[in-house]
């Protein structure tokens, strides 16, 4: 599958699309092969969530966000997840996360250089969003050390949100803003 040329609405039907089709799965089962599917489902997305899939990651950051017969509701895993997602181009998971990069977004546009930097990348504003998000989730992840095999073998336990964690988040997105610019002046 071409990621790049998926648009934001895109990558959301494809999120809507395998979620629907693991609990369609589910509905048709009786309550103990139903737990068995959703634990093979879980699997499954894990798998392909390590070797990279946008979609894959997207859907296990919401399982974490809501929780789940599978997963407990954990905001550090979702946002990790979601980062991840967005780190590998998902323009959902990347508009989602629009509200945690406010202030990296501001914060980059308003260096002095940025408009020589807008030309030489091709940003502009209807994709600054996306690739100053994606740079962000990059550099987020460097900094957090966000793997997706360690989160994948991770047991999850419930960490529902919390102030704490999110201002860790905050620190690191804080830290990637500079990072970003670096990237960008090179």
């Amino acid at each position: 599958m071409d990621y790049n040329t998926m648009s934001a609405k895109d990558f959301k039907d494809a999120v809507i699309a395998r979620r629907e089709s693991i609990y369609a799965k589910t509905a048709r089962v009786g309550s103990i092969r139903a737990e068995k599917i959703m634990e093979e489902e879980y699997a499954k997305l894990c798998e392909d969530a390590t070797i990279g899939d946008p979609i894959a990651q997207d859907l296990l950051a919401e399982w974490f966000r809501n929780g789940n017969e599978i997963t407990p509701e954990n905001i550090e895993m979702s946002m990790k997840w979601l980062i991840l997602a967005g780190a590998n181009g998902n323009k959902y998971s990347l508009d989602r996360l629009k509200i945690h990069f406010g202030f990296a977004f501001d914060s980059i546009l308003d260096i002095d250089d940025f408009m020589d930097l807008a030309d030489k990348f091709g940003i502009n504003q209807y994709n600054y969003q996306y690739f100053l998000g994606m740079l962000l989730c990059k550099a987020v992840v460097e900094d957090m050390k966000i793997d997706a095999m360690e989160l994948a073998k991770t047991t999850p336990t419930k960490l529902p949100f919390s102030a704490v964690v999110m201002r860790t988040f905050d620190r690191s997105i804080n830290k990637a803003i500079e990072t970003v610019i670096a990237q960008l002046r090179k």
